[in-house]
């Protein structure tokens, strides 16, 4: 009996979950801009402020097929 509550009750948290992320195809391939990376980087060190990232900065460009 335990183990009947145990897989339904699985059943209805994974039934619950949302559907993983996915990111829309906008025809750009995404890249990281390091050189702005840098300078937020070097501004912090002068400022002497703490700095973590979460998403980088991007720098867009057209798609080649």
């Amino acid at each position: 009996m335990r183990l009947v509550l145990v897989l339904c009750g699985a059943a209805l948290i994974a039934g619950c979950s949302s559907a993983p992320m996915r990111s829309a195809d906008n025809g750009y391939m995404v890249r990281c801009d390091y050189a702005q990376m840098d300078r937020v980087e070097q501004q912090a060190k002068i400022l002497r402020t703490e700095l973590h990232w979460v998403n980088c900065p991007q720098a867009h460009q057209d798609k080649t097929s």
